[in-house]
């Protein structure tokens, strides 16, 4: 179902950001809390150069760190997400390959600032791994999903392989990766690869951000370390940390009032 775009998602004054090391093809803004990583070369249909790829872990890192910023969307410029890894900057030893997009890809999925992909047009190859990554995925109607590795005679890294299969479903990330086929908006939906479609992605994903922001970072930062193996150990700090925010959503809940959760995810430890 396509949502419609709310009036209340437009971008507000943009804020001082974090000091980031941008390189050309990446642009970061801040807005009300709401972080925006924009993959940026049209002419390449956002494919990110090989020093795109080598810039996201150092990136990502300082944005996660960055306490002024809530939620991150990840988006492309023009129309399109990504076209995935520029093809002439695949000519390296394959080691070298897999160690670059594995720690561009890990960076996103093992962060704590909650992450949004917003989609639309191409989202092929490296794209569609980078918007795996991400916690969620909002979409356009007419965007195009898939990993065309095997028209080219790549593999992949194992670990965005199967962070793809983890997120689309293995039996059609069988079918996706052996064929090399792309599939539209309409599928990636139905298989539960995307979250919401909307006719501007962006727009949703900023209304979906702003919700985020408004949830307790004591409970996010805990459930997303915990997907991913994390065991944290309820009778040390967490215990103590657990009272004060449950009681600020009491308090909330029955004022009927919204929460002012005062943990930041920097607050967590281990």
């Amino acid at each position: 179902m396509t949502t419609p775009t709310p009036a209340s998602a437009q971008p507000g004054p943009a804020q001082p950001g974090p000091d980031l090391p941008l390189v050309e093809g990446l642009r970061f803004a801040l807005e009300d809390g709401i972080g925006t990583l924009t993959l940026d070369r049209n002419a390449k249909l956002n494919a990110l150069s090989r020093p795109m790829w080598q810039a996201l872990p150092a990136i990502v890192a300082a944005i996660d760190a960055a306490p002024e910023v809530r939620v991150l969307i990840l988006r492309g410029s023009g129309g399109n997400f990504s076209a995935g890894s520029d093809i002439g900057d695949l000519d390296v030893p394959l080691e070298e390959f897999w160690a670059v997009n594995s720690a561009a890809e890990a960076a996103l999925a093992e962060c704590d600032v909650p992450t949004i992909a917003a989609v639309e047009g191409v989202c092929v190859g490296g794209g569609t791994e980078l918007a795996a990554a991400c916690d969620v995925r909002i979409a356009a109607p007419g965007s195009r999903f898939g990993i065309t590795a095997a028209k080219l005679g790549l593999v992949y890294p194992p670990g965005p392989t199967r962070r793809f299969a983890a997120a689309i479903g293995e039996s059609w990330a069988r079918y996706l990766l052996l064929t090399a086929s792309l599939i539209g908006t309409e599928k990636a939906e139905q298989l539960g690869f995307l979250h919401e479609v909307a006719d501007d992605p962006y727009a949703a994903a900023r209304a979906t951000a702003r919700r985020i922001a408004g949830r307790s970072a004591f409970s996010q930062t805990g459930l997303l370390r915990i997907l991913r193996g994390e065991e944290p150990d309820p009778a040390g700090w967490l215990g103590e940390t657990y009272p004060t925010e449950l009681g600020e959503g009491q308090e909330a809940f029955f004022g009927k009032r919204a929460p002012e959760f005062g943990f930041s995810r920097q607050d967590w430890r281990g």
